[in-house]
């Protein structure tokens, strides 16, 4: 019995143990197989090859650009506290207030004789002929002035009393409440102009505050120049910077800055164009002049202060002068050629201002401001945004007299406004064709998706034919904001440059800075406010990349999905004008397989068919008419799903600067096709495409023009996302619209330490496991922890704000298990960078 529940035991025993082991077997089985079958699912991945050093990369690839625009230098950088100190705007009291504090009798005016300077001619007369409880002179500063207790600050005039009665006056820093964050007295006025300088510390915090200068006695009071500065500037500099905005430009590192802008250095007029060598000296002789952008500057920022700031952040000064042209898309205003050699001459004594010794004229202007050393200038770009036939005949005259006299700097060609279109292919045909520029600078402000397809826009580029300054460049996506999307985008782009960076020398996002509540332009990489400062995603792409951009590039082959956003062409329909008058007659819209007409319009009755939205129209004798010269006139029609139809249609040109815009595949106002027949101020005609409010050329453009008063037979036909445009009946484009967009973008550099760098930009909504192989070096030569530095967040319309200016901000952190074949995962919406270490 007892032999037997043994055997019966021993036997339950091996049955359970089988159980367990087949278990085993078939799970083992079952994770191989899993293994097998993911071996047929498609495996990302980054090959590089570490041996191999490619190209190396442009030490001066990554800098800034600075202009005053947003309230840029004056009420930003440049750290006065006043307003209107001079009292030279139009409105002498702009900024400024008078008024009695009781009875008071007062009068006050802005007077220009006797002044302290002639560039400066204006100053405020105040007239107290009563006294009560006093009178009070208020500024308030750039949308008000903030103090903070504890800190320094520096308040200076000019002021004297002509019949000698006021020799005492008492100024205040305070609230509209009264409460007051600092008092000072400014004794011993007398008859005579003298300038008073006082500093006083903070008792109390005050924001959005104003200076207050109080007049206790009967008299006559003459004030100019009134200036109120912190002690703390960038370098304790009295006329300085404002340490805050100044610390995040030079913790960009950048190599170069390039300044002063920029639309400002044309001016909307030559009357208002920028010279320099009326922003050096004290800044009581510097005269006040309008801004292109609606304001007003000093030149208290000026190209002395300029060369210092980029002394002090080790960057290369890039000037921009004006080359006797005023903003060609405002304006056209210009000088005559016969006066060409004075604004020559400019920049010739500009590059003596930098780089001539203490003995020259120039030079030892720079010494007497307080730097005998030269500033070493290498570079100097004539024209902004400059194009045409009048820009390169003023421009090659600029570089054959600077080349004769200083034949090693580099002068730079502007490129027009755009990254394509007639005006670009002109410059870089004229630029090849003479071999007179050394740097060829490109502007373009693109969507998002248009810098995601142009990675490789400088693979094609000629090796042997000038170097490329991007001179400004920005993602300008719906709303243009500088949101994680805008961020994602540009760094997907600068992986191009730097892979291409033996054409491209140099780039610079813009603009840099905007004030809060007096802003023309987003996006730009830093915001601020009378308080603060900070910083934006597209600014932490600046810096990680540049600090970790490595010498060399290393070859690299990526594999990874894309995805073809180039769906069937569909949308509305629509007639348009831009600065121009025209008539358009006999509409009629066809369904391609069908033949069936879709819409058709004989302009026989009301345009009731139509909605206007922009524009003065009117239908009569069949005729559709646009008769405003505003920018962007027009009117649409038909169903937001059509597709594959042709748009036929005549039109004449009545008047204005342009021709015709075609509209097509509109989705609403910021997403559409137009054919621009005759645009560029009627120099070409291409299709653009605008995406969440960007428009860019799609295809190339074509040397077409449109004359007044004749007809022509416009004809657009749409297949898929195909399209093919006649005008007369001759074929003028036929183009295809490939939005082809990666998931991952990458490349990989080696630094003068052997790191390898590798940066990914993953553009995706979900985290992307990546198998990362390092060819050409041994597993014992690779360190087996690393770096990642992350930049990323949960949403692409996630940005930094004043309530959160540390939302996006890039993360440090270890990675271990580093071989020469791994695995790292990168977070949806990311930018890394990963840096490894090697051993020798």
């Amino acid at each position: 019995m007892k032999l037997r529940r043994n055997l019966i035991f021993f036997v339950l025993i091996i049955f359970l143990v089988s159980i367990l082991v087949g278990g085993y077997w078939m799970q083992q089985e079952s994770v191989a197989s899993e293994r097998s079958s993911s071996s047929n699912i498609f495996q990302e991945s980054i090959s590089i090859d570490v041996n191999k050093k490619g190209i190396a990369i442009s030490p001066m690839l990554y800098g800034a650009f600075f202009e005053d625009i947003n309230s840029g230098a004056d009420g930003g950088l440049y750290a006065e506290l006043v307003q209107n100190r001079s009292f030279e705007f139009p409105d002498g009291l702009q900024s400024w207030d008078i008024s009695a504090i009781g009875n008071d009798k007062v009068e006050f005016s802005v007077e220009d004789k006797g002044s302290i300077s002639s560039k400066n001619p204006h100053y405020l007369r105040v007239q107290v002929n009563k006294i009560d409880k006093g009178v009070k002179i208020v500024n308030y500063g750039y949308n008000g002035i903030t103090i903070k207790s504890g800190e320094s600050y520096r308040l200076s005039l000019y002021a004297r009393s002509p019949n000698n009665k006021i020799n005492t006056i008492i100024a205040t820093i305070e609230d509209d409440n009264g409460k007051i964050g600092a008092k000072v007295e400014v004794k011993g006025i007398t008859n005579a102009w003298k300038q008073y300088e006082l500093t006083f510390k903070a008792a109390n915090t005050i924001s959005d505050g104003q200076l207050v200068i109080k007049v206790a006695k009967e008299g006559i009071l003459d004030l100019d120049m009134v200036s109120l500065f912190p002690q703390k500037t960038w370098k304790n500099r009295k006329n300085g910077l404002r340490y805050d905005i100044a610390k995040l430009i030079a913790d960009l590192k950048p190599a170069f800055l390039r300044f002063p802008g920029g639309c400002i250095v044309e001016g909307r007029t030559m009357a208002t164009a920028y010279r320099w060598k009326n922003t050096i000296g004290d800044i009581s002789e510097r005269p006040t002049i309008e801004n292109l952008w609606g304001y007003y500057q000093s030149f208290g920022l000026g190209f002395y202060e300029y060369f210092q700031f980029c002394e002090d952040i080790g960057a290369e000064p890039v000037p921009v002068i004006n080359c006797g042209m005023a903003c060609q898309a405002r304006n056209g205003d210009m000088i005559d050629l016969n006066r060409l050699d004075e604004y020559i001459q400019d920049a010739l004594d500009l590059i003596e201002f930098a780089n001539g010794d203490v003995n020259t004229k120039w030079g030892s202007v720079r010494a007497k401001l307080g730097h005998p050393k030269p500033f070493n200038l290498k570079f100097i770009a004539i024209g902004n945004e400059q194009w045409g036939t009048d820009y390169y005949i003023r421009y090659e005259k600029f570089y054959e007299a600077i080349k004769k006299k200083y034949p090693n700097i580099k002068v730079i060609f502007a490129a027009g406004p755009a990254p394509s279109g007639k005006i670009f292919d002109d410059a870089w045909t004229w630029a090849k064709t003479t071999k007179k520029a050394d740097i060829i600078d490109e502007h373009y402000y693109m969507a998002p998706e248009w810098f995601l397809m142009n990675t490789d826009r400088y693979s094609t580029y000629d090796r042997k034919g000038p170097k490329v300054f991007v001179g400004e460049y920005a993602a300008h996506g719906l709303g243009r904001r500088n949101n994680l999307e805008a961020a994602l985008a540009e760094a997907a782009y600068l992986l191009g440059l730097e892979k291409n960076s033996d054409v491209v020398l140099m780039a610079s996002y813009a603009p840099l800075l905007a004030k809060q509540y007096a802003t023309q332009w987003e996006p730009t990489l830093i915001k601020f406010n009378n308080e603060m400062a900070y910083a934006t995603p597209n600014y932490y792409v600046q810096k990680i990349f540049n600090e970790n951009k490595g010498k060399y590039i290393l070859p690299i082959t990526l594999k990874t999905t894309s995805s073809n956003k180039s769906a069937d062409i569909t949308g509305m329909v629509g007639l348009g004008t831009w600065i121009t008058e025209a008539e358009f007659k006999d509409f009629k819209v066809i369904d391609n397989k069908s033949r069936r007409t879709l819409f058709a319009d004989n302009f026989k009755d009301s345009y009731g068919k139509w909605q206007i939205v922009r524009g003065m129209w009117n239908i009569e004798n069949g005729i559709f008419s646009q008769t405003s010269n505003a920018e962007n006139c027009y009117a649409v029609a038909g169903d937001s799903n059509w597709s594959n139809y042709t748009i036929q249609v005549k039109a004449r040109k009545v008047s204005g600067n342009e021709g015709f815009l075609i509209i097509f595949g509109l989705k609403d106002s910021n997403n559409y096709y137009w054919w621009n027949i005759g645009g560029w101020g009627n120099t070409t005609t291409a299709i653009e495409r605008c995406v969440n409010g960007t428009k860019y050329i799609v295809g190339k453009s074509a040397n077409v023009t449109v004359m007044p008063n004749k007809w022509y037979d416009i004809k657009i036909e749409l297949d898929g996302n195909r399209i093919k445009c006649y005008l007369d009946g001759k074929l003028i484009h036929d183009v295809v619209d490939n939005m082809i967009i990666k998931d991952i973008y990458a490349n990989a550099s080696i630094d003068s330490n052997n790191d390898i760098i590798i940066k990914v930009v993953n553009i995706s909504s979900s985290n992307r496991k990546v198998r990362i192989n390092l060819n050409g070096i041994a597993k014992d030569k690779i360190n087996p922890e690393g770096t990642a530095i992350v930049l990323t967040s949960s949403n692409l319309e996630d940005e930094n704000s004043f309530e959160q200016p540390n939302l996006i901000t890039p993360k440090t952190k270890k990675i271990k298990g580093i071989s020469n074949s791994f695995d790292y995962t990168f977070d949806k919406y990311s930018v890394t960078v990963l840096r490894i270490k090697t051993k020798k």
